[in-house]
């Protein structure tokens, strides 16, 4: 049975009220932030070994052991948190990881923030279509669904913001399993290549 509630459109005072809602809802949560930082964070700090482990996980990502791979992909794969996966994947290399373990423990880093983008996107869908056109959302679900997964293995291939690809691509519920796949194949494609021009230049 065909969902035609999609393109049902919402009237213009409800999408302004919503509009509202978000930005307070967003204002709400940065001031929660601002006093979470103020009085809370130094609690954590004495909680018996946080401070030690705050630090264990710093010295891995200014050394960018593999770990510290795994651990700058799964914050830098965040879509709101611009990260140059492709200076620190490479500068992994120059401080001698092995050229598998790189790709292993970057890339699991880096699709496990692709699963918490597609999530938010999904989630925060009804959000979104209760304030932009529901048709042009739907015009544009088909776009991607015809031309999509060119454009999702280059975003992944190349230098551009792919988080926010797929953040914006569980918005639009596009296939999972297909985003996943092929976000997987650009990024691998992407490292391999950076693979080859290190051996090319450290030769």
């Amino acid at each position: 049975m065909t969902d035609y509630a999609f393109i049902q459109e919402n009237s213009h005072l409800s999408k302004i009220w919503t509009a509202i809602f978000s930005v307070f809802a967003l204002a709400s949560i940065l001031v929660i932030s601002i006093f979470f930082s103020t009085f809370f964070y130094p609690l954590l700090y004495s909680i018996p070994y946080f401070e030690s482990l705050m630090q264990f996980l710093i010295e891995n990502m200014k050394n960018l052991t593999l770990f510290g791979l795994f651990t700058a992909h799964l914050i830098g794969g965040i879509f709101f948190i611009p990260s140059p996966d492709e200076i620190i994947f490479y500068y992994g290399l120059i401080k001698g990881n092995p050229y598998l373990f790189s790709i292993l423990f970057a890339i699991s880093g880096y699709m496990i923030a692709q699963l918490l983008n597609y999530y938010a996107g999904s989630k925060i869908s009804p959000l979104i279509m209760h304030v932009v056109s529901k048709k042009k959302v739907y015009n544009a679900r088909r776009a991607v669904n015809k031309y999509g997964a060119f454009s999702i293995f280059l975003f992944n291939f190349l230098p551009f913001p792919g988080p926010l690809l797929t953040f914006a691509l569980g918005i639009a519920r596009y296939n999972f399993t297909r985003l996943f796949v092929i976000t997987l194949i650009g990024k691998t494609c992407k490292y391999i290549v950076l693979i080859i021009i290190f051996m090319i230049f450290s030769a």
